[in-house]
């Protein structure tokens, strides 16, 4: 069960929730950063040292392994934006739903920038189901000079979430 109680709310829209999450241990309940616009999910820190985009109802990671929190905040707002495409969120959905709705959308571009695909000399926005399966696979480095702040650019994404 996981505690979604209140705890601390921090600048731009984000707060402190509680998420049990599944391991081959058992299951634990760690603390993650939650945002306002991307309901029913959290970045959490379990294994230690790596941030994961987490689904809260589920405590399922829904990406993994990133160096910088501010790189799982921004897949964080993109899955919100995706869910939001649609008119729903991740707080609607549990895990059975959540497959069926990835399932649905996979074919859709991305309703954000930044992520393309080049094939046959031509380059074009990716479909959900290939942004998916970039972000479950990371790379397995993230290097610390973009062009734009990954916490930035997160927070710009929060912003289009339903419109805002």
């Amino acid at each position: 069960m996981t505690d979604n109680t209140f705890k601390t709310e921090y600048t731009d829209g984000f707060y402190e929730v509680s998420v049990e999450i599944g391991t081959k241990g058992g299951r634990f309940t760690v603390p993650a950063l939650a945002h306002k616009s991307a309901p029913g999910l959290a970045v959490t820190m379990f294994p230690f040292g790596c941030f994961t985009v987490t689904h809260i109802q589920s405590g399922s990671s829904m990406a993994i392994d990133f160096q910088r929190a501010s790189n799982a905040l921004v897949v964080m707002s993109q899955y919100a934006l995706i869910a939001d495409m649609r008119g729903t969120s991740w707080e609607d959905l549990d895990t059975k739903a959540a497959a069926a709705f990835i399932k649905e959308v996979s074919g859709d571009a991305v309703p954000f920038d930044d992520c393309t695909v080049t094939s046959c000399g031509e380059t074009r926005k990716m479909t959900v189901a290939e942004w998916f399966q970039s972000v479950r696979m990371p790379f397995p480095d993230e290097f610390p000079w973009e062009d734009t702040d990954p916490y930035e650019a997160a927070l710009e994404n929060f912003e289009k979430v339903g419109g805002a």
